[in-house]
């Protein structure tokens, strides 16, 4: 309800508060007594009656009319006014009743909001408190990255500078890079022939120095050969090549007859050539030669690799362990396939002196 309007008896608003309207109560009930006046009957009265005033029972009888219609008026106002103040009063109770209903069911509801806004104020300023201090963390952190942000800024600006100027460089050295590389290039094929002539001539210098080399082996040998062959061998040995032979006129066995050579200064013969062979074999004699075998292995006395070979056909054949000496056999038919073991029973011998000069 809002201030200054009330309802009437009547269900009417009032806009007159309670004191102003029992003044014009009042006022009204002295107009209804100021306007009373008498009827003509009561002219044709008093004209009868003239100067009933003048007595004195009339004038009380008078007065006490004036003063019951008094009581009277003032009974039947003050009836009036409390009949209508009890039902205005009543009328605005019920309105205050719901006006305070409201205001209660308002102001629980301004509590519960103010509380629900009381703690949204608490976590707010929680919030809030925790946000200032990352706000102050992030000020610092922000002031100490502005400081790095500024070195760097520096030592971008320094590295520019030196950049540009290493550029200026690279540049001066790419283009003297590139002259050299094309240089190189030039003096990379001029290489690569010389190489190839180099290879070339070194290739015909080996060529040319082992020609030399067997030429001058050869020449050796063949001034050796002649220096040899000027030399005479002694009495009863034969001479063929750079060696002097000696053939026995007695026979006995192969380790015997090496041992007779060796205390003339030559050992048991060892063939080192076609030649040679042939030459032995033209003594017409069963002969030993400088072979045995020792460990199953056949080998030369002088510890000549055992490599050429000129044995019969089927030898050796080892028929038995005494087979341990080799003799060139008068029986085959070609010098170059004379050679057949056996035991080393007696027989001739051929020793050899290499001759010096």
């Amino acid at each position: 309800m809002s201030e200054g309007v009330y309802e009437n008896s009547n269900g009417f608003k009032d806009d007159e508060p309670d004191a102003m309207k029992n003044t014009d109560m009042d006022g009204q009930l002295y107009a209804n007594l100021r306007a009373f006046k008498p009827s003509p009957r009561d002219g044709v009265v008093a004209s009868v009656h003239v100067q009933w005033w003048k007595r004195p029972s009339g004038v009380a009888a008078v007065c006490l009319g004036l003063l019951c219609v008094l009581l009277l008026a003032g009974i039947i106002g003050l009836a009036v006014y409390y009949g209508v103040s009890s039902h205005r009063n009543s009328t605005e109770r019920d309105l205050l009743q719901a006006s305070y209903s409201l205001l209660t069911n308002e102001r629980d509801q301004l509590q519960t909001s103010y509380n629900n806004m009381t703690e949204e104020k608490y976590h707010l300023q929680t919030s809030y408190n925790s946000i200032s201090e990352e706000r102050d963390q992030l000020q610092t952190s922000y002031s100490l990255l502005t400081n790095k942000r500024d070195q760097l800024q520096t030592s971008y600006n320094k590295m520019t500078e030196e950049k540009d100027q290493l550029q200026t460089s690279y540049n001066s050295m790419t283009e003297e890079r590139d002259q050299l590389q094309t240089s190189y290039s030039l003096l990379t094929n001029k290489r690569d022939q010389l190489q190839t002539s180099y290879n070339k001539m070194t290739e015909e210098k080996d060529q040319l120095q082992t020609s030399y080399n067997n030429l001058t082996e050869e020449r050796d040998q063949l001034q050796t050969r002649v220096k040899l062959s000027e030399e005479p061998c002694l009495a009863e040995w034969w001479k063929f090549g750079t060696s002097c032979y000696y053939v026995s006129s007695t026979m006995n066995t192969a380790g015997a007859g090496q041992r007779e050579c060796r205390t003339m200064g030559g050992e048991l013969v060892v063939i080192n050539s076609r030649e040679e062979q042939i030459f032995i074999n033209g003594f017409k004699k069963n002969v030993w030669i400088g072979i045995y075998k020792k460990d199953e292995i056949w080998q030369w006395v002088d510890r000549t690799p055992f490599t050429t070979t000129y044995w019969m056909e089927g030898e050796p054949n080892n028929l038995n362990d005494k087979a341990a000496c080799v003799e060139i056999s008068q029986t085959a038919t070609d010098p170059l396939k004379s050679w057949r073991d056996g035991p080393c029973v007696p027989k001739h011998w051929v020793c050899e002196k290499p001759i010096t000069p």
